[in-house]
């Protein structure tokens, strides 16, 4: 993990560790986490490789730090928005909306929770795989709530999946830079699942 904050500064710490953890999500997404380099971090962050040693004891650290912390943003005041919404439909709007925001404002992370998360020791992996655990079963609770009593348990799953997929692999081949905003991607997204998936539950809950 990283190392203790001594007696520095935390606003300057918290900045240049996300400075740090940007560098090392866009290398680690476009270059792999295996190829990169703490050197090649440092470089990219304009530090010195020792002062890299002051944050982070170590690249698998980094990693580690970058997925932990996209999965808090994730995460981060999901439930209490939702229980604050009357109706189960505006509950998945919200979801995709917030999912698509969250993969277009921090891409490299996004993609690097996709491909890197196996290279996590397994003492790392099981505490993001919780966070993971806990996104989805907020998601399937949604949808359960939407589709009501007529889809069973392995529909359900297929069905939740189906949407994380729809969401999750934007950071394939979407541009937020291009003609389509995000806000426009994650409506048609929400009317792509929401029209399909609308006709296979039994006795909605819109």
């Amino acid at each position: 993990m990283r190392k203790a904050k001594d007696n520095r500064d935390s606003g300057e710490l918290n900045k240049r560790e996300t400075a740090i953890a940007r560098a090392g999500a866009e290398l680690f997404s476009s270059k792999g986490f295996i190829e990169t380099t703490m050197e090649d971090v440092a470089r990219a962050a304009r530090i010195s490789k020792g002062g890299m040693y002051h944050y982070f004891a170590s690249k698998t650290d980094l990693l580690y730090f970058i997925l932990d912390g996209f999965m808090d943003a994730v995460l981060q005041d999901l439930e209490p928005s939702l229980a604050s919404m009357e109706g189960n439909l505006d509950r998945i709007r919200y979801i995709i909306f917030r999912h698509v925001d969250n993969y277009t404002k921090q891409p490299y992370a996004a993609k690097a929770l996709l491909d890197e998360e196996h290279s996590l020791p397994a003492k790392y992996s099981k505490k993001i795989m919780e966070k993971e655990r806990r996104y989805l079963d907020i998601l399937r609770g949604v949808l359960s709530a939407y589709l009501g009593e007529g889809v069973g348990k392995d529909r359900l799953t297929a069905i939740t999946f189906n949407l994380l997929g729809m969401c999750n692999w934007i950071y394939s081949w979407y541009d937020p830079k291009g003609s389509i905003s995000p806000e426009q991607l994650a409506g048609m997204i929400f009317e792509m699942f929401t029209g399909g998936v609308g006709g296979l539950g039994g006795g909605l809950n819109g």
